[in-house]
């Protein structure tokens, strides 16, 4: 089954697209399960945020649900899940906790968005570091984000920090930290925990990234005995839903990954890749 388990919609501060209209797109590329992942980034420092960037508002709301009730109703050939990509901030983990508990989240991203108080986005997060102090800062702040206490179902994106890389080469590659990496996914394996593929490379596309985490990160999760994966275009407009499906699969088939591992209604179930 085709798969796409991490998108967002107007629901999302940084998307416009109606979950309708994103729904839609993803059946008639044939997906069979679609997962709307709204953001909830509780600590963002608006305060700090550089001129002309737009204030992170949290925008979940009943009307969420409400939506994504019917949308099911009058989508019955595509499994749609209404599920939140929480951006991890330590100061912030008891209002995570009480949102979480608001609302029936069908499916939890846990992503790590800020370190040290700044969106890695931004060009004042570089300021002082050099490459390897930088991603060093990013990858503690993961492997914080893996004890978090409240309920999530999968590490998103990891290897955010390439995205918008000033550095030549950007991409976070398994050999750059392998005493890092392989505390990060002995946890993930330890916790029970999906691995998400995310097609968003950002900057990283140049040098052939396929997926974030790298290939090469994903290689060595499968030799520590991972198997629990999932794909993610974090799309925010129509157009990507889905992107690099096809070629990400493929890449991840290769290494010995024969299913994905996909949760709906806080349960987890499998599906052929």
């Amino acid at each position: 089954m085709k798969v796409d388990c991490h998108n967002h919609s107007l629901f999302s501060p940084d998307s416009s697209r109606p979950p309708e209209e994103g729904a839609a797109v993803a059946a008639e590329k044939g997906f069979g399960y679609l997962a709307f992942t709204e953001h909830m980034d509780l600590g963002f420092p608006n305060d700090a945020r550089p001129e002309g960037e737009f204030i992170f508002n949290y925008l979940i709301t009943d009307e969420y649900f409400r939506r994504m009730e019917k949308l099911q109703s009058d989508m019955p050939e595509i499994s749609l899940c209404a599920g939140v990509e929480v951006g991890y901030t330590p100061e912030d983990v008891p209002e995570i906790m009480s949102k979480l508990s608001d609302y029936p989240f069908g499916y939890v991203i846990n992503s790590v968005h800020i370190c040290h108080g700044l969106d890695c986005y931004w060009k004042k997060y570089w300021v002082g570091y050099d490459r390897r102090q930088a991603y060093l800062e990013y990858l503690r702040c993961v492997r914080e984000s893996l004890d978090a206490p409240y309920r999530w179902d999968a590490v998103g994106h990891l290897g955010y920090i390439g995205r918008p890389s000033p550095f030549e080469r950007k991409t976070l590659v398994y050999s750059d930290f392998p005493e890092e990496l392989d505390d990060i996914l002995t946890v993930i394996i330890r916790k029970g925990k999906i691995l998400e593929a995310n097609s968003s490379v950002g900057g990283c596309a140049a040098e052939g990234t396929l997926c974030l985490p790298d290939i090469s990160i994903f290689r060595r999760y499968y030799e520590l005995g991972g198997r629990k994966i999932n794909f993610g275009s974090d799309s925010h407009r129509s157009e990507r839903t889905g992107y690099n499906y096809d070629i990400v699969a493929d890449a991840l088939k290769n290494i010995g990954f024969d299913k994905w591992t996909l949760v709906k209604n806080g349960k987890e179930f499998t599906e052929d890749i």
